[in-house]
C-alpha cells in the first residue's frame, strides 16, 4: 500500500488499522491517540515535516518513504518484501531506510530484497540469489560473496557450481 498525497502524515500512518483500538471507539476517531502515534513515528523514522497534520504530497520523497515504512513496519511482520527499497534517495535518507531494514531483520523478520543496488544487496542480505532473464544465476553467502562475481551474475554468467 503506498500513500494517499492528499492526506496528511498522521492520517497515511493510520490507514491500515485506524478502525481499531486504539485509534478508534466504535465509529469515532480517538485523535490523542492517533496524534501520539504520528509523534512517535515522525521521532522514530526521524520523518522530517513542519507538523503531523502535513499534507505528504509536501514532504520530499525520502520522508514519503519513511511514511510508508513507518506504517507498515509498526505492526512487526515476519515478512517483508522490499524492492528497490531505497531507489531515489538522497544518502541520509538511504541510510536510515537501510537501518530499518536491519533492525528488523535483528527482530527476526525474514526480508526478501529486490534490488540492482549491489552495495544495497552486500549491506542488507544474508544469502544473494542473482537472476537474469528469468533464471537463477548463483545463491551466495552474502559474507563470502565478492561484488565482482555478484556483477558477473547479474550480466548472465553462472556462478561456478551452478552449471
Amino acid at each position: 500500500m503506498g500513500i494517499v498525497p492528499a492526506l496528511s502524515i498522521r492520517e497515511n500512518l493510520i490507514l491500515k488499522k485506524y478502525r481499531y483500538f486504539p485509534f478508534s471507539h466504535g465509529e469515532l476517531l480517538n485523535n490523542k491517540e492517533i496524534e501520539k502515534n504520528a509523534h512517535r513515528a515522525m521521532s522514530d523514522y526521524q520523518i522530517t515535516a513542519p507538523s503531523c497534520e502535513t499534507p505528504v504530497k509536501l514532504l520530499s520523497g525520502g520522508n514519503i518513504q519513511k511514511v510508508v515504512l513507518a506504517r507498515e513496519l509498526s505492526e512487526n511482520p515476519s515478512l517483508i518484501v522490499a524492492v528497490h527499497p531505497t531507489y531515489g534517495l538522497d544518502i541520509g535518507a538511504t541510510e536510515q531506510v537501510r537501518q530499518v531494514l536491519l533492525a528488523q531483520r535483528e527482530r527476526g523478520a525474514a526480508t526478501l530484497l529486490i534490488s540492482e543496488d549491489l552495495e544495497e544487496i552486500m549491506t542488507l542480505s544474508d544469502r544473494i540469489l542473482v537472476m537474469f532473464n528469468g533464471e537463477v544465476m548463483g545463491i551466495l553467502d552474502a559474507e563470502s560473496a565478492e561484488i565482482e562475481e555478484i556483477g558477473l551474475m547479474m550480466a548472465g554468467t553462472r556462478h561456478k557450481g551452478e552449471e
